[in-house]
Order: structure tokens, then sequence, then C-alpha cells
């Protein structure tokens, strides 16, 4: 098998070529990495239709789950359409690698020709997801909350299975990846934190006498929602007036209720615009698995990052006065209130911050990863950009 003209099919949770959420912006720096040099890989990617009826549909998987002993959440994507266009597109071509682009579609696998190399990307474990969301939502004990919970330990079971029969696994974070090399051992897997192919930038707000922190994220993920609704609920009204709280993001004009120190800029197409209206970006986190792909961006441009413990969970560690980790919500008002916060107002992180997320640093070490998924020698590399010149690529700008 050469490097060069790979064949690829992508079973991927998000379509590349629409723009939302933390999902496409991991799966848009591996497509980037697949298509160019040294791979050039011939890349496909099938993701699934939304379901016609969500709501109903989720009610349904929920319901039959026991009976059926499929997880609600794998029944929920696994349509026959879904299924008819994966293997007819198996049936057009031979693919030398079949990627599995989120743990909701592990089900996939099913479908893959004996003898396949298969490589699951872990964006978060599903089934850590789903129990957080049951217990966020029905905290006291009940009949519903038992049935979702045994419905929790059924996916769990049956992620672990599925990983246990992929090739090679991707996890975007050191813990589940560590997770996974307790509990399966001999699979092939690399930890690789959210990577953008972009140059970093360093983009600074010009003054403005206010202190203004973002909070970037889709939010019509759960977490996020509730994340938004705690920093507002919880700590904005107990600071001073002079803070000011801008969400940005698909879903961020229904967040919360109109407030005077709240705005809501919804889906922003160029991320200047974020780094250049707010002194510090915060990820309010207090649910969830796998990686705050968002978190991981605001450091990747040396953003200030103000964040619970639970929001950094799984990213490399970042020793910075400018990554504050707080997880009380008196502990937020305090900082806020702080001379710290107002401190490191038009300053940025420095640039050697960016490497852990930097796919052009990074690129060789997947490349060493995949050549031995695919059983071939590694590739070779063009010389990177001198230092002297990327560096001037990234100063910050006014």
């Amino acid at each position: 098998m050469l490097h060069t003209g790979l064949r690829v099919l992508m079973l991927s949770i998000v379509d590349p070529d629409v723009r939302r959420g933390g999902a496409w912006t991991v799966t848009r720096g591996l497509v980037e990495w697949l298509r160019g040099a040294p791979w050039h890989a011939d890349l496909s990617v099938i993701a699934p239709p939304e379901p016609r009826w969500p709501g109903l549909r989720q009610a349904a998987s929920v319901v039959a789950a026991p009976w059926t002993g499929v997880p609600a959440k794998v029944r929920f994507l696994r349509s026959r359409s879904y299924r008819r266009r994966i293997r007819e597109a198996l049936d057009r071509a031979a693919f030398d690698l079949l990627i599995v682009n989120g743990s909701d579609l592990l089900w996939c696998l099913d479908e893959a020709p004996r003898g396949c190399r298969t490589l699951a990307i872990v964006h978060n474990r599903e089934a850590h997801v789903y129990r957080d969301q049951v217990a966020a939502t029905f905290p006291h004990a009940g009949l519903l909350r038992d049935w979702l919970l045994r419905d929790c330990a059924r996916l769990d079971a049956y992620e672990r299975a599925r990983l246990g029969g992929v090739r090679a696994a991707v996890y975007l974070s050191g813990s589940e990846g560590a997770e996974c090399a307790r509990e399966m051992p001999g699979l092939e897997h690399i930890v690789l934190p959210p990577q953008f192919a972009e140059p970093p930038q360093r983009i600074a707000k010009p003054p403005s006498g206010r202190l203004d922190v973002g909070f970037l994220a889709n939010f019509s993920w759960w977490p996020n929602l509730d994340g938004a609704r705690w920093l507002v609920d919880n700590v904005l009204d107990r600071v001073d007036g002079d803070v000011r709280v801008h969400l940005f993001g698909h879903g961020s004009r229904d967040v919360v209720p109109r407030h005077p120190r709240v705005t809501a800029h919804g889906f922003v197409d160029d991320l200047r615009r974020v780094w250049s209206t707010c002194d510090w970006m915060v990820v309010p986190l207090r649910y969830g698995a796998g990686v705050s792909v968002k978190a991981a961006e605001s450091l990747y441009h040396g953003m200030p990052l103000l964040s619970t413990h639970f929001g950094m969970r799984g990213l490399p560690a970042i020793e910075h006065p400018q990554v504050v980790l707080r997880d009380a919500a008196d502990d937020w008002v305090a900082f806020l209130s702080g001379p710290d916060a107002r401190a490191a107002c038009g300053t940025r992180l420095p640039l050697d911050m960016s490497r852990p997320f930097d796919l052009h640093a990074n690129a060789p070490r997947m490349d060493r990863f995949l050549a031995r998924v695919l059983g071939v020698p590694p590739p070779r590399r063009a010389a990177p950009v001198p230092e002297v010149i990327d560096a001037a690529r990234h100063e910050v700008a006014e």
C-alpha cells in the first residue's frame, strides 16, 4: 500500500461541510490531515440524516431498548436508509481504511467487510454523557431514572464491546485514553487533543473600561446550555457591574432570558471577532465527557481562560497564571471581582501554549500512528516552515 492515494471511508457523526459545534471542528482537522501531504487520501464521508421526528424516535428508542437489547442511542441513528448508503459505498469500492468518527456510530462496524482495517475516533464515551444527563435531569430516584440508568449500562457494555473490535482508536481525552489502556490493553490507540490547521492567532481586545468574558459553544448540546445558565444565574449578578458576558455559537440567542449584561451573538463565522471582543474566555461546564473543544480552541489562539476543572478534563495540563481553574460559584465571583482578572486584559498566552493543539506540529506523530494501523512504513513529511518565519505570522494584532 502506498502512502499516496489512500482510500478512506469515514462514517461521521457530523458532516464536515456543515459548520457546527466541537465535533465538526475536530472532524475538519482530521479531514485536512488525511487529504493533505503525505497521505493525499481519497476520502469519502457519509453522515447520518437527521431523523424526521427526533423526539418521537428518541422516545421509541428508549422504550424499545430493554426488549431489543439495543441501547437507545444506538437505535436512534441506526436507520435503514443510512445502513443502505453504507453498504452501497462498500459495494462500489474497496477501501484501505474505514473510520468511524464518533462513538454514536460504533454500530456501523457491523457493516465492515471481513479483514477491513478500522479506526474509531472517540470524541467522548457516550455512556458517560448519557449517565450525566440522566443524573442532572432526574436527581431523585424514580422509575424513569432507573429505566434510563439501565439503558446507560447497556450502552456502556455496547461501547466497550465495539471498541474492542476495532483495529485502533483515537481518543481526544487523555483520561478516556488512560481508561482505554486499563480496560483494553491490547487496543492500539493514541491520545490526540483537538487539532487546528489554521495558524494560531494572538488578537488583543481594544481597551473598553470593562471586563468582557466570552463563552463559545454549541448551545444545542445540553452541558453547554447548563453551563451558560449556571454562569448567569449563580455568578454574573454577584459580580461588579463592569463585567459583561458574551455568548457565541449556535443557539446562543435562546440560552438565557434577556439580561442587561449578557450579549448573545449567535453563530459567528469569523472567530477573530470572538477574540477581539473578549478579555477572557470561560468554560463553566459541570457535565459531559470527552473534552471541551472550544476550550482547546481558545487556548490555541492564546485566550486567557477561566474554567471549572471539569471544563478542562482530558486536555493537556496548561500551567500559566492566565489559565485559571475554579469550581464553586463563590470562587468564580471572587476571581471576576478581583484585580487578577482585570490585570490580564489586553494580554494573550505565549505561542508555545498552542503547540499541543497545532496540527502541523503534531502531524508527524499522527503519521506514525496511522502507518502502524495500515501496516506501512511511516511517511516522510516536508520540512516545517522555520520558526522565525512562523512566529512572525502569529504576532498579536491590535
